[in-house]
């Protein structure tokens, strides 16, 4: 057998104190059944390693070690630890012509060639000394398709180390664990790696070994129907082949997704190594992403947006996911349902009491996949779209009042895209509340008296009618009152696109209310908004509904104000757009 090298360590990430022992498998009693050992007072110690395509060393663990004798046929067997050591105890008297034997199996999974499980043996040493310590060194196999047996069972490994175990199976609800089967042959050169699902194992190429991404894809369709309990659903909707970006159907993106999505869990990654050297980064497509067709009907959304749900620190760079847990509840949900698409898997998810909110939601929504998503809105924090394309759909936008006074949603687009603004009572925007669709590049705004109407949740809609382009949105409520003879002063960055104060108002008692800014780079217009107490149709306005109103020079900006008479006695709001940029303004009221 090969001599060793330094083997290479696994990622810091793939921690293995604490993760249970998969144990022996169950052993075959048959005539030749080895004898009752005698109480052990030797030991056999050495180290298992492979070495993959690259030509770098790993030790391998978990893999079977057997202390075997070849006249007695007396067996001990134990597993490698993490380090891929072994130390076997036994009793020498029974072991005079003894050997070790690896092989590719333990309780959880195993590699095979048909019914034979991979194995290698070392040379038979006589006449072991009791009480000593054979050790046997470092051995590996000394060839290509052994060391492409024993990589294709350390990816079992990877899968056991990701897996998370309540019970010491694969699958949490089992009693009795069930053996994940890897059937490889060195010499199967046509065909395409599967899971036969008629009999529950795992089919591998001959180079596919050199592909771990590929093979624990593969695992992962093995995990699934395990977890099912054989209920693993209908393929018959797959093409063979199956693009990842192509539409195909609900389950088969469902499937095929998933056990891609499993493979970069395990993993720790959102880029899938394919065994031809090519690669796919599964982060970053969304809306626009060419010849990606959307929905939950193609692979590649299911792939990123399980992968969305799970990851950490790409957030700066996405729009719409901002969210990130554990693997552990993705596995949960499928351990404990069987569901045959992914808008099952995420009902399922709710219905296990994580999270379906809209904090979520934006994680599919980032791939493209819309279960009636509604970008959440806080209160004086503006968001910016991305440029949107020809196949970016309308945006959905839900928010709360909190507060018992007058508030804003406003909308600025950037140049020359212009967008039509749609406020809805409903989630399902079925209900709807009014319109702000104002030409060319004008700040659109509906604002809400919160005094007269219930608190409650709002949902805009914003709807690109001129572009490509993007815009910034912004909801905001009253947190001051403007008093008679006084002022108010707040500040607006680039992200602001709105403020609103309150002030009380005398009918038939003439007021100005003027509009400063320090600085002449940006501009601001003033609106002041009314309604009737008596009609609450009046409770939700837009910017052409307003009482009075000032629009700044677009060009040169300066102080805006109005001049009016109230016809009825209430509180107003008075609404303050950014029109480009920020600065610092102050509203006086004389």
């Amino acid at each position: 057998m090969a001599a060793s090298t330094v083997a290479a360590k696994r990622p810091a990430w793939q921690a293995t104190s604490g993760v249970p022992g998969p144990g022996l498998p169950a052993r075959k009693q048959t005539s030749g059944a080895s004898p009752a050992l005698l109480a052990c007072d030797t030991h056999a110690v050495g180290n298992w390693s492979y070495t993959d395509q690259a030509g770098v060393r790993h030790n391998a663990m978990n893999s079977q070690v057997q202390v075997r004798d070849h006249l007695t046929g007396a067996l001990i067997a134990g597993l490698t630890n993490s380090a891929g050591n072994f130390d076997i105890c036994f009793g020498a008297a029974q072991f005079t012509q003894m050997y070790i034997t690896f092989k590719a199996e333990n309780a959880a999974w195993r590699v095979q060639n048909g019914t034979d499980v991979y194995n290698w043996s070392t040379p038979i040493r006589a006449n072991p000394v009791p009480g000593s310590t054979v050790n046997f060194g470092a051995m590996a196999p000394v060839d290509v398709a052994g060391n492409r047996a024993a990589h294709a069972f350390d990816v079992g490994n990877d899968a056991w180390l990701g897996v998370p175990h309540s019970n010491g199976c694969w699958d949490p609800k089992d009693t009795t664990c069930s053996q994940v089967r890897i059937d490889w042959a060195n010499d199967r050169t046509s065909g395409m790696d599967h899971y036969d699902q008629a009999n529950n194992f795992v089919s591998l190429l001959s180079a596919t070994p050199d592909a771990p991404m590929s093979v624990m894809h593969e695992i992962g369709h093995a995990l699934m129907d395990d977890l099912y309990n054989d209920a693993f659903p209908s393929t018959a909707g797959c093409p063979v082949p199956h693009p990842p970006n192509a539409a195909s159907t609900a389950v088969c993106a469902w499937i095929e997704g998933w056990a891609t999505f499993f493979s970069l869990a395990m993993y720790h990654t959102s880029v899938f190594l394919s065994g031809n050297g090519g690669s796919t980064d599964y982060e970053y497509p969304s809306w626009g992403s060419n010849g990606v067709a959307n929905g939950d009907v193609t692979e590649t959304r299911v792939i990123g947006a399980l992968q969305d749900l799970i990851d950490t620190g790409a957030h700066a760079s996405e729009t719409w996911d901002q969210h990130s847990e554990g693997f552990g509840v993705e596995f949960f949900t499928l351990a404990h349902h069987v569901d045959n698409t992914f808008a099952s898997f995420w009902n399922s998810r709710g219905a296990d009491g994580f999270d379906v909110s809209d904090a979520t939601m934006g994680s599919l929504y980032q791939n493209t996949i819309d279960y009636q998503y509604r970008n959440p809105l806080i209160d004086g924090q503006g968001q910016s779209l991305p440029t949107f394309l020809s196949d970016t759909p309308p945006q959905n936008f839900g928010f709360n009042t909190t507060v018992h006074s007058w508030s804003v949603v406003a909308l600025r687009p950037s140049a020359p895209t212009d967008f039509d603004f749609t406020m809805y009572d409903d989630r399902a925007q079925t209900s709807f509340l009014k319109a702000s669709n104002l030409n060319d590049q004008a700040v659109d705004f509906v604002a809400i008296d919160s005094n007269l109407r219930p608190l409650g949740d709002y949902y805009p809609r914003v709807d690109q009618f001129r572009g490509p382009g993007t815009f910034r949105i912004e909801h905001v409520q009253a947190f001051q009152t403007l008093q008679p003879a006084s002022s108010s002063s707040f500040r607006f960055d680039d992200s602001n696109v709105a403020a609103v104060v309150e002030t009380d108002l005398t009918a038939g008692v003439p007021v100005t209310i003027r509009l400063t800014e320090a600085s002449v780079i940006s501009t601001a217009s003033l609106f002041i908004m009314g309604d009737d107490p008596s009609t609450p149709a009046t409770f939700v306005q837009n910017r052409s509904s307003a009482v009075a109103s000032a629009v700044a020079d677009p060009i040169f900006g300066g102080p805006v104000s109005v001049t009016f008479t109230p016809t009825r006695t209430g509180r107003y709001g008075v609404v303050v757009t950014g029109d480009n940029g920020g600065g610092d303004f102050t509203l006086t009221r004389s």
